[in-house]
């Protein structure tokens, strides 16, 4: 049995790090819901955070087995009343398909209408 220090300690650990280990992350999750609200069918990617928030984004499995030569232009999720975009590239898309992280990619900048900033987000995709 922990004692209260431990319990307390460890804790907080664990506390600090959930940001962290939560703020660039990619999953094969195909029951996330994607920014059009349907359900994800590829690759849910979660942004760094920025301006105290996240978005999420879906990577299509169409775009990741057939990456169009122009690349493709995501829209994120809203969150805070505000989407980003973010442009993977064909090389990006046929990177990720065979197993390799790319990133970071910057997302558009855009206006929290929050708090008025303006600001981007960066993220980090791979197949896992």
């Amino acid at each position: 049995m922990l004692s209260r220090r431990e319990l307390l300690s460890r804790g907080t650990t664990v506390l600090l790090l959930v940001p962290f280990v939560s703020s660039c992350s990619s999953s094969n999750n195909s029951s996330s819901i994607d920014a059009e609200g349907t359900m994800c069918t590829g690759i849910d990617s979660t942004s760094t955070v920025n301006s105290d928030h996240t978005h999420t984004i879906c990577v299509q499995t169409s775009d990741l087995t057939n990456p169009p030569s122009g690349g493709v232009t995501y829209t994120s999720s809203n969150v805070g009343n505000h989407t980003h975009t973010l442009m993977l590239t064909q090389a990006q898309l046929t990177s990720i398909e065979s197993g390799t992280a790319v990133g970071p990619v910057e997302s558009s900048s855009t206006v929290d209408p929050l708090s008025g900033v303006a600001h981007t987000h960066d993220w980090t995709i791979m197949k896992m």
